[in-house]
């Protein structure tokens, strides 16, 4: 769906304007802060915590529902909130990758996933009503994950855990310091963009493999059967129900291709749905405690400290490309907001027996595809997702769907993510530099994970620091470290390169 890319200036009652098309007003009449006077202008601390992160602000889409806007019917909301939900591949294989570390059998592996289902509901609430407020989805980081697997495996579930909740807290003490704000200049829109990029072709990777499984036709059928049903929808269905068909492509060609065709074609694994039971309550607790079962050790709070930190530049970037796809200004309190309800929903996590959250980029996609940001959509995501928790049934109907379907959605998802770090590289001035960061970071984040798989093997990783082969084998841990050591040498320090001007180049 084409939304024209155009500057917009987002009003008090959330509605967007061309940029010109208002009378003289404030730079920015908006509160950080829920109750303040909004006509009053913002001071001090204040106006720093509501100030662009950026100086050249990229340009941002307007949406067919803003932020602080809702669909006009119930059963809109409820639809394009179900939809949020069932592009989140990630809560069903990363648990499983952390159970296989952990030993765990498959009743344990169902109910950490159901648990990691109710914690993203949670979450998403945390984040959407007392973080940053934007429409995001919060779940299980792939970036965390490649360092809990292989922690959990060489140091046991407890270090694991324990590792996992206190680095948590370190996130929140992050974002609770506003220390971030400081920091902006480590993370411009060359240094967000690339990193936005590399994590759209990292998801993509993914989602070509899942979309042609082990390469029947059948599944090269599915795959291709689903992401043209979306494209139609989208482009036939703008006329349909005033817009609703077009803006509910993926919701619709899931449950025609996947909940249809596949169950028509035997590719629907309706017995596992049959043997979840309606109700399962979660628990606090269910691996041990602070204090009462979790170990504290040095090495593996180290370990988990890094994949925070990779999980919280790609948050960055995120909440970036959310403001662009939403019609909104990157502000300081986004990142600052945002962050401290990660650490929170993370630590609270771990204390469910589930993976840490970090923003969602598929759901980012999501909403460049459909043109929905309202955040009352994705809190609606949010309940949606704790049913799912509560439910094993209902959790058990998104594990069934042939995967090859999942993976033909995801590859159109993956396109939007990338498309918005694209937008985020055209707002980085046109230096060498610039170019240098850009084209480093995103060759090296493909390419090393993949001569490294391919050349060196499993064998000479099982040699090598954890910390070492995180970063050769995670392009979303290389692409952070990269483009901010890159942007830190030849942008940040006396005597780099970045008033060198390199036209046509970003």
């Amino acid at each position: 769906m084409d939304f024209g890319v155009i500057p917009v200036r987002t009003t008090d009652r959330g509605k967007t304007r061309r940029l010109g098309s208002e009378p003289p007003a404030p730079p920015d009449r908006r509160s950080p802060l829920p109750g303040r006077d909004r006509t009053s202008a913002p001071h001090g601390a204040g106006a720093r915590r509501d100030a662009p992160v950026w100086d050249d602000l990229p340009a941002v889409r307007r949406p067919v529902y803003g932020i602080d806007e809702r669909p006009p019917s119930l059963w809109e909301t409820l639809l394009y909130g179900w939809q949020h939900t069932l592009v989140d591949i990630s809560p069903f294989v990363l648990p499983l990758a952390v159970a296989a570390a952990l030993g765990f059998g498959a009743g344990e592996q169902a109910r950490l996933v159901n648990a990691c289902l109710f914690a993203m509901g949670i979450a998403t609430l945390i984040q959407t009503t007392l973080g940053n407020r934007l429409p995001i989805i919060q779940g299980p980081s792939a970036t965390l994950t490649g360092t809990l697997a292989p922690i959990a495996a060489q140091a046991g579930g407890p270090a694991m855990w324990g590792g996992a909740f206190v680095g948590g807290l370190l996130e929140a003490a992050v974002g609770g310091s506003r220390v971030l704000g400081s920091l902006r200049r480590l993370f411009p829109p060359a240094v967000s963009g690339a990193v936005v990029v590399a994590i759209g072709l990292a998801l993509g990777r993914f989602a070509v493999s899942l979309a042609l499984g082990p390469g029947r036709g059948l599944d090269f059928g599915l795959a291709g059967l689903v992401l043209a049903l979306i494209l139609a929808l989208q482009l036939l269905g703008r006329r349909w129900l005033g817009g609703l068909v077009s803006r509910g492509a993926i919701l619709f060609s899931i449950l025609v291709v996947g909940v249809g065709v596949g169950s028509a074609l035997g590719e629907v694994d309706w017995g596992l749905v049959a043997a979840k039971p309606w109700l399962g309550v979660p628990r606090l607790f269910p691996y041990g405690g602070p204090g009462f079962g979790w170990e504290l050790s040095g090495a593996a709070v180290l370990g988990v400290a890094v994949g925070y930190f990779g999980s919280m530049v790609e948050s960055l970037g995120d909440y970036a490309a959310t403001c662009a796809v939403a019609g909104e200004t990157y502000r300081v309190r986004h990142m600052d907001r945002g962050i401290l309800a990660e650490g929170l929903g993370s630590a609270l996590a771990v204390c469910l027996g589930a993976l840490p959250c970090t923003s969602y980029t598929q759901n980012i996609g999501v909403i460049a595809t459909t043109g929905v940001a309202s955040r009352v959509v994705v809190r609606v995501a949010a309940g949606i997702l704790l049913l799912y928790g509560l439910c094993p049934k209902l959790g058990a109907l998104l594990v069934a769907l042939p995967r090859p379907v999942l993976g033909g959605v995801f590859v159109l998802v993956c396109g939007s993510i990338v498309a918005s770090g694209v937008r985020l590289l055209a707002a980085a001035p046109a230096t060498t530099a610039n170019a240098t960061v850009v084209g480093v970071t995103l060759v090296a984040s493909v390419a090393v994970p993949e001569a490294v798989g391919r050349s060196l093997g499993a064998e000479w990783l099982a040699t090598v620091p954890p910390l070492v082969r995180l970063g050769l084998t995670n392009g979303v841990v290389l692409a952070v470290v990269l483009a901010v050591g890159l942007h830190g040498v030849l942008n940040l320090l006396p005597g780099g390169a970045a008033k060198d001007s390199a036209p046509g180049e970003v």
